[in-house]
């Protein structure tokens, strides 16, 4: 194994560390980090085409923090990566539970979603170095082993803020035929981001969810050890050119850890984001500004909510923690025949031009997805601490979901993460299917049956029942 600047021994020593002995009592938490910057001359997941990573603007991390009631264990491991799959995720539970003793049921790790980070599946054209991602499963490991480490009484609190100023659905209803052909040559009703100003552009076609859980983790004599929000913000975007960097999520920590004026863990998951990002489309042309002032902009804003609900927010020394998880069977979206040989037919007769265009890209995506499965296994997890009710998603879901679930849940306040424990691509809803638009084009990033989110938002609404006793 490889480390940072070499990938070597990473992790290997802590293999076989005894987990502390767990105690009736009182709350115990502990927070860590664990770095996962790649080497340049990595490939950058996140667009259609391959970029190459040259310059490093910030470190990559796992953030992960671990709490301990004395009956029960919770683990997050928070990975600033686009997306990671069930494989390394498996893998790298399996090592917490060896060396923490916490079951794979009890550890949540779910990617940030950054754009500018090394692929850990393959997404497009970014195919994952075999060495990153093995090193990449120790490090999530090594990140927990660390919090689990640093156990030390504490207390909680949780509540709920609310920023609405930096949320936009960016699917549109546009006037009559000004939405282009999709790739595969059919009609959609809706375009994804028609850019800002355009004339053509009627509604948005969803919502966003501007809610901004927060749960905050405090030792006993009030020094703050971690603080996890959760926002249902694509990602912001406007890095610099080859730059590798985790976006506006280690924006967002910097920003808490000016404000609080010491040191912590702040942690920030994906909420539901599919169809959500910064741009606003209706309003005014922002100004031409440096890469990152933006993004920088949207952290402060977003910290600034974050630490006012953490500090007006009630803390308790004994919290219930509990966590449930089911495996689903989804179908899958698969190509006919006669579509894989179209496909192949287009791929050859563009010999050795760079895959660019939409139909190229896309017949790309048709020729692999032949080989997937017809149906597919994966993970809806959910968590109690106290009055926190957490849910899960294993891919980029839609806003809708995130919402119907707290509509239907008795917890307050209800925090959503998506891409956790999985990768699935796109969660649209029923609706967006019927409209189209890019979330929904058949490829690795959108291929579980339409029908999918239904099932994985009633998975989460009657865990969460079960977790409130309310099921």
């Amino acid at each position: 194994m490889l480390n940072r600047r070499g990938f070597l021994g990473a992790g290997l020593a802590a293999l076989g560390t005894a987990a502390p002995p767990q105690r009736a009592g009182g709350l115990r938490a502990g927070a860590a980090t664990s770095n996962i910057t790649p080497l340049l001359g990595c490939s950058l997941a996140g667009g259609m085409t391959d970029r190459i990573g040259r310059e490093i603007h910030d470190e990559l991390h796992v953030r992960s923090l671990v709490l301990d009631n004395g009956i029960n264990q919770l683990a997050f491991a928070l990975v600033d990566s686009c997306a990671v799959p069930r494989d390394i995720i498996d893998e790298a539970k399996a090592l917490i539970a060896k060396r923490c003793g916490i079951p794979a049921a009890h550890v949540l790790v779910a990617a940030t979603h950054t754009h500018s980070a090394p692929p850990a599946t393959h997404l497009f054209q970014s195919i994952p170095d075999s060495k990153y991602t093995a090193w990449l499963t120790l490090r999530i490991a090594d990140a927990v082993q660390l919090a689990h480490q640093r156990l030390r009484p504490a207390r909680a609190g949780w509540g709920l803020g609310r920023e609405e100023r930096l949320l936009f659905n960016r699917r549109y209803h546009m006037k009559a035929g000004m939405v282009p052909k999709n790739p595969f040559g059919g009609d959609d009703r809706v375009k994804m981001n028609p850019g800002v100003g355009n004339p053509d552009v009627m509604k948005p076609a969803g919502p966003v969810d501007p809610e901004v859980p927060v749960l905050a983790l405090e030792s006993s004599e009030g020094a703050p050890i971690a603080v996890l929000a959760s926002y249902g913000l694509h990602y912001v975007g406007d890095t610099g050119p080859g730059h590798v960097s985790a976006d506006y999520f280690a924006c967002w920590a910097g920003s808490m850890q000016r404000l609080a004026g010491t040191s912590f863990i702040p942690i920030l998951a994906n909420g539901c984001s599919g169809n959500v990002n910064n741009v606003d489309v209706l309003g005014p042309p922002r100004p031409r500004r440096p890469p990152y002032e933006h993004m920088q902009r949207v952290a402060d804003i977003l910290a600034a909510e974050c630490y006012r609900v953490w500090r007006t927010m009630r803390f308790h020394e004994t919290v219930p923690l509990e966590a449930g998880v089911e495996e689903l069977t989804l179908g899958t979206r698969l190509p006919s025949r006669e579509e894989v040989i179209g496909a192949r037919r287009l791929l050859e007769e563009a010999k050795d031009r760079p895959i660019r265009d939409q139909p190229l890209v896309y017949a790309r995506e048709t020729v692999l997805l032949a080989d997937y499965p017809p149906r597919v296994k994966t993970l809806v997890q959910t968590m109690r601490i106290g009055d926190l009710g957490i849910a899960s998603f294993p891919g980029e879901a839609f806003a809708e979901l995130g919402l119907a679930v707290k509509k239907s849940t008795p917890f307050h306040p209800a925090m959503m993460i998506e891409l956790a424990n999985d990768y699935r691509g796109y969660i649209p809803t029923l609706e967006a299917f019927q409209m189209g638009g890019y979330e929904t084009w058949r490829a690795k990033s959108s291929y579980l049956e339409a029908g999918a989110a239904p099932q994985l938002v009633k998975s989460a609404i009657s865990q969460l029942d079960r977790l409130s006793g309310r099921g």
